[in-house]
């Protein structure tokens, strides 16, 4: 009796465990977002991270700002630094692309997801609008 109990569980637990290996990563394409300016959201993370937090964290934003630096990580994408409220707020957007054509002191609009605030906010999956 305890046998097929065990069996079925176990089946179940391998069905689980390939759906979600092989589950598609989250994208922001068709994610409605929360709309901020990059000074406000970086204001919001300074006055109170832990209400930035329960606010922004983990949900997608669209974020409008001046970039101040465009570089890429170390897997070829390009990382855009939009300005803040301060020297030491930006808004660090790692996009999903490459190669993306964007000028320091341009004003553009960027898609993510929030991950929190460390020396300035975080997004991660970006595209631009």
């Amino acid at each position: 009796m305890i046998i097929p109990v065990v069996l079925i569980i176990l089946v179940a637990g391998i069905g689980v465990a390939a759906y979600l290996w092989n589950k598609a990563p989250e994208t922001v394409d068709n994610k409605t977002a929360v709309s901020i300016s990059a000074a406000d959201l970086s204001n919001a993370f300074l006055q109170d991270e832990q209400a930035a937090n329960s606010r922004f964290l983990n949900k997608v934003l669209s974020v409008t700002g001046t970039v101040t630096a465009v570089d890429s990580n170390q897997d070829g994408n390009t990382v855009i630094l939009l300005a803040g409220s301060g020297p030491l707020s930006d808004v660090q957007c790692s996009m999903r692309e490459g190669n993306l054509k964007v000028e320091k002191g341009e004003t553009v609009t960027v898609k993510g997801f929030c991950h929190g605030y460390t020396m300035s906010v975080l997004l991660s999956e970006c595209i631009l609008l």
